[in-house]
């Protein structure tokens, strides 16, 4: 399984190390990759609440299953492809 969160630092903490505990199983080894994100819509304006609600419900659908998987190069594509539009 992967997947990948985008948050700001400020929400990084114990609470989210444990749910990806969970997610993941405890014994299960995974690789974090920690990168500067330049904007990617986490500098707008929005109430800790609003973003914790979203942080949660993007968490319930990996929980469920509900997720898009996609190679590096199609990623690449779409990011492209977003680019120049």
């Amino acid at each position: 399984m992967e997947t990948s969160v985008r948050i700001k630092i400020s929400e990084l903490d114990m609470d989210l190390l444990e749910r990806i505990k969970r997610l993941f199983g405890r014994d299960r080894e995974v690789t974090l990759t920690i990168r500067s994100a330049t904007d990617f819509g986490l500098t707008k304006r929005e109430t800790k609440k609003a973003y914790l609600a979203r942080l949660e419900r993007a968490i319930k659908n990996l929980e469920k299953g509900r997720r898009v998987e996609l190679t590096e190069e199609e990623l690449d594509g779409i990011v492209l492809q977003r680019l120049k539009g």
